[in-house]
């Protein structure tokens, strides 16, 4: 087994002999490594069942900020030190079992940019390293979870707040885990103005996803009804990729729960509008919620208040040309009446 890329590359690395502990062989390595390539440049490694510590050390290869070794098997942990002989960069091997491996990290508040899982496949030790690594925030928000299992087995990752992508190469498996970029951008949209329009742009190139929320404000009295403005929605949304609409009557974090949201995007117009955000995201932070203010360049002083007396008027200069269609069929044109 050698390494495939980087400083060291066709290094020789040594493999534990019985049957204990099972190398990841170069082939399924360089698939791995193919689909990793940017993410290991710089990055944090936690080589959590490390064995030989092949993994690790073809971060190192690759340019890896710092990687940590952990494995429980005494003459596992000598043979990494043996593989890592001679080669420079940050790393520490730590001869314990993963669990409290993972305890310290959390302890000590450290984050990693890719968590390389390998363990005897006929264990559930990966699916509890996994849990313990979302709930107590291990990964890094750009970070990934790369675990191998057999092909005869499948896994499904429950927690919506993040994605999988499932990679088979012959009799091995690897799940692709990371956080997904999935924003919330709830409002009344009563109608949605091309002020919105402009935020959720600017929303979906930070975010892979954003589920657009026509929610329901009790101090609001609306001129469309929540079918007529989901309808509008849905519109603008059906020409922009990553974009989704929803109705609820819920709260917006409630909402965001639900479609595993992990930050919710407002529109600023003013320092006026700040004010009232900043209080809401203070709100928002204690569900679990970060907020993500957005003023947009252009269109970002357009109220729906100020766009409706345009449309009394025939004027749609202020909507998105998406919803145009709609507004202007009779039955919107009889709710601005």
């Amino acid at each position: 087994m050698r390494i495939v890329a980087g400083k060291y590359r066709g290094r020789r690395i040594l493999s534990p002999k019985g049957e204990d502990v099972r190398p990841t062989t170069s082939r399924i390595k360089e698939t791995l490594f193919n689909i990793l390539q940017r993410d290991v440049p710089a990055a944090k490694v936690l080589d959590l069942f490390a064995g030989s510590g092949s993994l690790g050390i073809e971060c190192l290869s690759r340019g890896a900020a710092h990687v940590t070794f952990v494995d429980k098997n005494r003459e596992s942990v000598a043979l990494i030190r043996e593989n890592l002989k001679g080669m420079d960069g940050e790393y520490t091997v730590i001869n314990t079992d993963f669990m409290s491996a993972l305890n310290g990290a959390a302890y000590n508040g450290i984050k990693y940019d890719i968590v390389f899982l390998d363990p005897p496949y006929a264990s559930n030790m990966a699916e509890l390293a996994i849990d313990f690594i979302i709930r107590n925030g291990l990964l890094d928000e750009y970070g990934i979870i790369v675990f191998e299992h057999g092909s005869e087995k499948t896994y499904t990752l429950a927690d919506k707040r993040y994605k999988q992508r499932t990679k088979k190469m012959g009799s091995v498996t690897a799940e692709f885990i990371s956080r997904r970029r999935l924003a919330l951008m709830a409002g009344s949209f009563d109608p949605i103005t091309k002020g919105h329009e402009a935020v959720l742009d600017e929303a979906l190139a930070r975010f892979d996803e954003v589920v657009v929320a026509c929610l329901v404000n009790p101090d609001k009295s609306y001129t469309f009804t929540s079918e007529q403005r989901l309808a509008l929605v849905q519109a603008v949304c059906s020409l922009k990729k990553g974009a989704t609409a929803l109705y609820s009557e819920k709260y917006a974090v409630e909402v965001a729960e639900e479609c595993g949201a992990s930050a919710l995007i407002r529109g600023i117009r003013s320092e006026n509008d700040r004010e009232y955000e900043e209080d809401m995201a203070k709100f928002n932070r204690e569900q679990g919620f970060d907020t993500v203010f957005i003023t947009p360049e252009i269109y970002g002083d357009i109220s729906s208040t100020e766009v409706k007396i345009q449309l009394a008027d025939g004027n749609y200069s202020g909507v998105p040309a998406a919803a145009v269609p709609l507004l202007q069929s009779q039955e919107y044109r009889l709710r601005l009446k």
